[in-house]
């Protein structure tokens, strides 16, 4: 799809493919109840930790189990691993530990431990066996009781610190840029496994002990990841609630104590340790994304494991076409001044790109919508509690006003996307249930107000579904966040900043998404810095989709399911079709592996992705297709 591709043209494309390849992440599928009339679309995402029956043949096995929070209060979040794994297109088995007994005989294999769990004594002989047959066991936030199989001579629980390479050439850490920061799980005293990292923390950076190991045992091999990853992706994303203002960074360059709540008063991450300086003033900013490199630990063990048992372990790739990755252009319509906005929509369509128009009530002249959906932008929600008018102040009564309001004045169906105005936030996960019970889709709202919080103040470039861990039962939000990098290149920081902030949301595949206010379009080197900053992401392999186009993607792209037989035959099905997914197979150290669709040999395309190599196809997904690799 080229940039000038329609959204009209998107959703036909999306919708009415000719099938020759199905490919899927296979995933929980209890899914929650409706809350309000949605457009076409995937399934809603999964409650946290279900899934069907598994048939154990997909090339890795998650083990997670419900443990109270009385006993760890972070293993609410242990269910995460499904919507991590789902947004790399990762195939797995999700097992509760009394299903243990389903991998017996199962060597060929990789089993992960999501969480610290209290297994039994024959569970843990269970898998003790199963890694000395060879199969591997990744423990990602504790031993869950097997020391002996991860080489480690004991461990002690750990708050808060920072993963720091030690093994800068292993497969596992190679290439790791930010500062990796995490919160819970345990350090570990290796004993016979080789340690790849450690875990720092305090004041003078002192050693804590290892982070990242790994161990022979028996035939096979056993990664063991200390800190609590799986809780440190959410707790950096979600942040703590919003009750108050947050600490402003010492150096001034973030004075979050301005009275007004919003999203940035939530975040965990460090002022000194998680930023870093950009030129070409030497801004501190948020430059690498901390929760994509530690999702991407996970992955590298899973690889990693699956490349040295010579596993055909398949993955859907992020997005159509190959893409690196997506760029998405919102605009926030502060001030509602037409003028300005006819101005900014003459820059958009000269760049050749749809972007979201976020609109403020009491909003622009109808004409104006007219014009937008005539050339096929998106019309979103820009949600104003900061004026703090009648209808404008916190709270789901005027989230809702506001909602139906702009469905009658812009003449929409649906609003699929919202953006907060100053990114006003309270609470932690309010707003996403609000947006849930309305049928809101998509948020654009968690990023920067302040130059000190550019780049990646609430996690990374990852679109995600937000985890309900204060459920009785946690279960995913059906609203899929897309984090915002900065706003207004020139007037909140240097224009280049734009380059070296997508630079970074490309290197983790993700999404780079900028805003650009109408009411600053006329000033001085806006509208060159909005051009160049298009025109640089092309020629760095990215397109520029709306809002709308990257959740109408995403859910899709997750509403695909797997079947593997054991003889590693993939019946694969399509919910809804996909136009120009790739599907990866992790390719052997030797010659490529043939790869047939219903019988029929296909070409790969060699790919690279966290430095392993592997073979790409790339089709339309439609219908149900055996895939036989090897």
């Amino acid at each position: 799809m080229h940039d000038n591709t329609t959204r009209r043209g998107f959703l036909g494309k999306s919708a009415a493919v000719g099938g020759s390849l199905v490919l899927a992440t296979l995933r929980g599928t209890g899914q929650p109840a409706r809350a309000a009339e949605q457009p076409a679309g995937s399934p809603r995402p999964a409650e946290a930790g279900t899934s069907t029956r598994p048939n154990v043949n997909a090339p890795v096995a998650v083990v997670t189990e419900a443990v109270s929070a009385d006993v760890n209060p972070r293993a609410g979040t242990w269910g995460y691993i499904a919507e991590i794994l789902g947004r790399a297109g990762v195939f797995f088995d999700q097992l509760s530990p009394s299903q243990l007994p389903l991998l017996a005989n199962s060597a060929g294999k990789i089993v992960l431990l999501a969480g610290n769990l209290q297994l039994t004594s024959d569970q843990r002989s269970l898998l003790a066996g199963f890694v000395e047959k060879g199969g591997t066991l990744i423990g990602v936030g504790g031993t869950s009781g097997l020391e002996a199989v991860f080489g480690v001579g004991g461990t002690s629980p750990l708050a808060e610190g920072w993963i720091e390479v030690s093994a800068a050439d292993h497969p596992l850490t190679a290439g790791l840029r930010s500062s990796l920061h995490v919160f819970g799980g345990c350090v570990a005293k290796p004993a016979s496994a080789v340690s790849l990292a450690q875990l720092v923390g305090g004041v003078k950076r002192a050693a804590r002990g290892s982070a990242i190991l790994e161990n022979r045992f028996g035939q096979g091999r056993a990664i063991l990841l200390t800190p609590d990853l799986i809780f440190s992706v959410v707790h950096i994303q979600q942040g703590i609630p919003v009750l108050q203002d947050g600490k402003p960074a010492p150096d001034g360059s973030a004075p979050l104590d301005d009275g007004i709540l919003k999203a940035e008063d939530g975040l965990v991450l460090d002022w000194q340790r998680d930023r870093s300086p950009l030129g070409p003033d030497d801004g501190p900013v948020f430059l690498e994304p901390v929760a994509d490199e530690l999702r991407e630990i996970i992955l590298r063990s899973i690889f990693y494991a699956a490349r040295e048992q010579d596993i055909a372990m398949p993955v859907l790739w992020y997005w159509p076409r190959g893409l690196k990755a997506v760029g998405h252009i919102s605009h926030d319509s502060d001030g509602n001044d037409p003028e300005r906005a006819a101005a900014l929509l003459e820059v958009m369509n000269r760049c050749k790109v749809q972007s979201t128009w976020c609109i403020m009530y009491p909003g622009y002249p109808g004409e104006f919508y007219d014009a937008l959906k005539k050339d096929d932008f998106e019309i979103a929600l820009h949600y104003d509690a900061h004026s703090g008018g009648e209808r404008t102040s916190w709270s789901k009564d005027n989230l809702a006003f506001q909602h139906k309001w702009l469905l009658e004045a812009a003449g929409l169906k649906h609003i699929a996307s919202n953006k907060n105005h100053y990114t006003r936030w309270e609470n932690r996960l309010d707003f996403f249930r609000w947006c849930e019970s309305m049928g809101i889709r998509s948020d654009q709202t968690r990023g920067p107000s302040k130059k000190g919080t550019i780049g990646f103040p609430l996690g990374g470039s990852q679109p995600f579904f937000p985890l309900d861990d204060q459920a009785e039962r946690p279960r995913l939000l059906d609203v899929l966040e897309v984090n915002m990098l900065t706003q207004d290149l020139v007037i909140v920081c240097p224009a280049e900043y734009g380059r070296q902030l997508l630079d970074s949301a490309a290197r983790h595949h993700g999404v780079a998404h900028f805003l650009f206010h109408p009411a600053h379009i006329l000033k001085p080197g806006v509208a060159d810095a909005l051009c160049d900053l298009v025109e640089y992401g092309r020629s760095q392999g990215l397109q520029w989709w709306t809002s709308e186009q990257i959740d109408i993607w995403e859910r899709r792209r997750r509403g695909l399911e797997a079947r593997f037989a054991p003889n590693g035959v993939l019946t694969l099905r399509a919910a809804e079709p996909l136009s120009e997914a790739t599907l990866l197979v992790l390719r052997p150290r030797e010659e490529p592996r043939p790869v047939r669709v219903d019988g029929r040999p296909v070409e790969t395309a060699p790919w690279s992705l966290y430095g392993f190599d592997f073979q790409a196809v790339t089709a339309d997904l439609a219908g149900e297709v055996v895939v036989q690799i090897g």
